[in-house]
């Protein structure tokens, strides 16, 4: 009985062999075909069903890289901290973190007594000063007279213009805290410090909440303008010769995956680091209308020392006992394509593109781009 298990055992075997040997050999006939071991023969039907494809040797221009790390970053004059002027309480905040408001919107509102009583010295400054401005002509006339003393006159003098100090600068500071003055001059108190929005842009922090008491210049309010922004890279003291303004960027933002983004340099910094022993490079955005956010870390590369030069795609290079090489078209016979073998020297090499410093292959040349591998592993 254990004969007879035996023997159908090797007869499976035997018969799973010869189904594997029959599985390789379409493209081992292939090869074979020719009689020549550097043509390739692959059927249209396998061409097809594993979508290879022929594409032309080319014109493309390669760059050295210099690696940078950075953030997205907006220019400072798009950035804005919001502070009061004057101490109060908070009574009016209509806003959110992620809003958006326009130069010149409300964005909060402070009571504060100290804020009534500035008016009111505003006021009496005024009415002050007119009646010293009154008196100062008086004894201006008097002392052109010679009617009354030069002491007098010294004395008017004074007292007026300290007084017109006085009133300019209440003024002044009451202007800065966006008080209506026509209104004031008559008699119409402003009941609350309004602080509005120095630019157009997004709320992105807010400290206070109603009721809360603030300080003079405590920062209550940030907002960002995000319309135009821009990377802040970092390239390291060993390559910053080789920096310059136009030139290439490519980046990705780790945390969005792996696509790729364009800018270009615009400018670069003067002065190194002396901690970090780095540069900070500026650059543009190709396009603008991507929605990064502010402060969002990037990985970049500076394209530099460009020349242009033949180049495959990548994918079409294979290699042989440490030799790079690709599969050239020669013609279609009856059903099959046929692919010569060809030997080449490689320059630069890129993700996408790899140079070919050998001079047996010329732009124009067909080759096999897509699909080497399928067969090079048969």
């Amino acid at each position: 009985m254990k004969t007879i298990k035996a023997f159908i055992f090797l007869i499976f075997a035997l018969v799973l062999i010869s189904a594997c040997k029959n599985s390789a050999e379409p493209v081992e006939n292939n090869q074979e075909k020719s009689g020549n071991t550097n043509q390739f023969l692959v059927s249209k039907s396998l061409f097809e069903t594993t979508n290879m494809n022929i594409g032309q040797v080319s014109n493309h221009d390669f760059y050295d890289i210099v690696q940078a790390t950075g953030v997205i970053e907006v220019p400072m004059s798009a950035k804005a901290k919001v502070s009061p002027m004057i101490a109060g309480f908070v009574s009016k905040l209509p806003f959110i973190i992620g809003d958006y408001v326009k130069k010149g919107a409300l964005l909060f509102e402070l009571k504060t007594t100290t804020f009534i009583q500035l008016q009111q010295t505003y006021l009496e400054a005024k009415a002050e000063l007119a009646y010293l401005q009154s008196e100062f002509e008086r004894q201006k006339l008097l002392a052109q007279e010679n009617i009354n003393s030069k002491k007098s006159f010294q004395k008017a003098s004074s007292d007026y213009n300290l007084k017109k100090a006085q009133y300019q600068g209440l003024k002044e500071t009451l202007e800065l805290l966006h008080v209506d003055m026509n209104k004031l001059d008559k008699g119409m108190y402003t009941p609350d410090v309004r602080v509005y929005a120095p630019i157009d842009g997004y709320i992105t922090d807010i400290k206070a909440s109603i009721g809360s008491y603030v300080e003079p210049n405590e920062v209550l309010l940030s907002l960002v303008n995000t319309s135009h922004k821009h990377l802040e890279l970092e390239v390291f003291e060993k390559d910053v010769l080789k920096i310059e303004r136009g030139q290439g960027i490519r980046f990705r933002v780790p945390d969005a995956g792996n696509l790729y983004y364009n800018g270009v340099v615009i400018q670069v910094n003067k002065v190194i680091d002396m901690d970090r022993r780095t540069i900070l490079v500026h650059g543009h955005l190709a396009d603008e209308n991507v929605k990064f956010l502010q402060g969002m870390y990037v990985e970049g590369e500076i394209l530099t020392n460009k020349i242009n030069g033949v180049a495959v795609p990548s994918r079409a290079v294979a290699e042989e006992n440490g030799q790079a090489y690709l599969l050239r078209f020669q013609e279609v016979s009856g059903n099959d394509f046929v692919f010569e073998k060809v030997f080449v020297k490689l320059g630069r090499v890129t993700e996408q593109f790899s140079q070919i410093v050998s001079d047996n292959l010329a732009p124009g040349d067909k080759i096999l781009d897509k699909g080497v591998f399928r067969l090079v592993g048969n």
